[in-house]
């Protein structure tokens, strides 16, 4: 398979996971910083995808919602890597940009399925 096969047609960055999670647990950002000690600007910044996920944060994350610092780190270097391969692309006509919340991605998932579409999340 080639890497244009691989590509996807958006990166997804960690802060969409935060949000998601949020949501789901019903908690504020607020409580999300008392819990994990993360400063509220700096939560605020990964949340709206202006700043990267170091490991500092995953391990307050990690501590906070019982999700495992490798996977704050893994989706952090994804998203980047997605990134740059989006941006290597020659007809950049091709990407397009969306946030989806995690639990209607599998909407988007069979879309992409029906029409031929490389969905990489």
């Amino acid at each position: 398979m080639n890497k244009e096969m691989n590509t996807p047609f958006m990166a997804t960055h960690p802060g969409e996971m935060i949000k998601d999670e949020l949501l789901e647990r019903k908690m504020t950002q607020k409580e999300l910083t008392e819990k994990s000690g993360i400063k509220t600007s700096v939560l605020c910044e990964i949340i709206n995808g202006k700043r990267a996920i170091s490991v500092n944060v995953a391990q307050a994350l990690e501590k906070a919602l019982d999700i495992p610092i490798e996977i704050w780190l893994n989706m952090q270097t994804q998203y980047k890597l997605d990134l740059a391969n989006i941006a290597r692309r020659n007809e950049p006509s091709q990407t397009v940009q969306l946030n989806i919340p995690v639990r209607d991605r599998h909407l988007l998932k069979e879309l992409a399925r029906k029409f031929g579409w490389v969905c990489m999340m």
